[in-house]
């Protein structure tokens, strides 16, 4: 018998909801999956009009950029079933003023370790007409519908990634270089960044726990913190390389906020847990 990983034994399915699409089963959970996380800062000036009916407030790094990044994903075994997710994200919190390091790592150990922060779904993508449902309607993301060409090759120097809108407008695209492990540097950079007690706790932890928060919408009225559990088996994370790494970035309203890699995270075999805010525990 395959064995069942704990992230799944303490958040299964346990109902179902009624969407435009049919019946889907919640939480939403992803058991097999591949996932690609870039990390970096937008100019604050140019994302507060985006902000403008929201009450999170944008997480800075320096003076005059914000703590942001964007999620590629291929969810090859799905509650909902195979799908693609593109997702672009700024990190928020309730309070106003809230701060983080510049250090390329700080935003991947914020996002395990800050229970009182979360990233705000800025824009959402999928390439399945019941996930596009599924968030729309009952998680009030605001998906959009694209197309994904990623995760699909064989080169074993890099990961190659290309998103375009339903009707072919290029969102995203370019390419990431493979890497079989962190390096004892990154390790310890992260180490000095979490501490040594926090740091420890989640390298035992069987998941890590986080939160997305949902922009105002008809769907969800006020910006709702919704807990996400995450797992992998492979865990890769380094500096963006300018000479190895590419990105390019299409769609205007993205394009328009000055987005500054920093660094990558690989996930693989990725397992998700997403739950309606109604279900915090």
């Amino acid at each position: 018998m395959p064995k069942i990983e704990k992230i799944f034994t303490d958040d299964p399915i346990m109902s179902s909801v009624d969407i435009s699409t049919g019946t889907a089963p919640t939480p939403y959970l992803v058991h097999d999956g591949e996932a690609i996380l870039i990390f970096g800062t937008v100019n604050s000036d140019f994302l507060m009009p985006e902000l403008a009916h929201e009450t999170v407030h944008a997480v800075n790094t320096v003076e005059g950029r914000v703590a942001a990044g964007f999620i590629l994903a291929n969810f090859r075994e799905a509650s909902m079933g195979p799908h693609s997710e593109l997702q672009f994200f700024t990190l928020a919190s309730r309070r106003s003023g809230e701060s983080i390091s510049p250090a390329p790592f700080a935003v991947p150990i914020a996002m395990g370790t800050r229970p009182d922060w979360g990233t705000l779904c800025m824009r959402l993508w999928n390439d399945d007409k019941s996930v596009l449902a599924y968030n729309n309607e009952y998680l009030g993301l605001n998906a959009e519908e694209a197309m994904f060409r990623h995760f699909d090759g064989n080169d074993p120097e890099n990961i190659y990634f290309d998103v375009a809108s339903s009707g072919g407008n290029p969102i995203i695209s370019g390419q990431i270089a493979r890497q079989e492990s962190t390096t004892p540097g990154v390790m310890w950079d992260m180490l000095k960044l979490a501490g040594f007690i926090r740091f420890l706790k989640l390298g035992m932890a069987p998941y890590t726990s986080g939160h997305v928060i949902n922009k105002v919408s008809s769907a969800m009225p006020t910006n709702r913190h919704a807990q996400i559990f995450t797992a992998s088996d492979n865990n890769i994370v380094r500096q963006w390389s300018k000479d190895n790494d590419s990105l390019k970035i299409s769609d205007p309203m993205i394009s328009a906020l000055d987005f500054v890699p920093v660094s990558v995270q690989h996930l693989w075999p990725f397992r998700f847990v997403y739950r309606h805010p109604d279900d915090a525990q």
